[in-house]
């Protein structure tokens, strides 16, 4: 089964800073799509499968959301869909999971009415 098929909520394309600290180290990475269940980041160091990193990022109205995450799954340096990881959102606050869907849902809009 595909990660598109076990996807259950929509996604929307955004770019926005995410910041996250994994085994101590604090990383910066940039997000390429996000859901309300969770977000791609593009990193040349993604976390192994199975990693829990915390991560840190505004988005909306919402400034410096931390959310404990958990890598799904890993694209390489040197995938041709380009490197990062797949994170699944843990312990959400309720205020970022409306905002998420208002940003997918605007996003989506945007894209469909040919305004993206």
């Amino acid at each position: 089964m595909s990660v598109s098929e076990r996807r259950t909520s929509e996604r929307a394309e955004v770019k926005f800073k995410v910041n996250y600290i994994h085994q101590g180290d604090y990383l910066i990475s940039f997000s390429r799509d996000i859901s309300v269940d969770g977000m791609f980041l593009s990193t040349e160091n993604p976390a192994p499968i199975g990693e829990y990193p915390r991560l840190t990022f505004s988005i909306g109205e919402l400034k410096d959301v931390s959310v404990l995450s958990k890598v799904v799954w890993v694209n390489p340096p040197g995938a041709t869909s380009g490197p990062g990881m797949a994170v699944q959102f843990l312990e959400m606050p309720p205020e970022l999971k409306e905002t998420i869907l208002k940003v997918v849902k605007r996003v989506t809009f945007l894209e469909s009415d040919g305004n993206a």
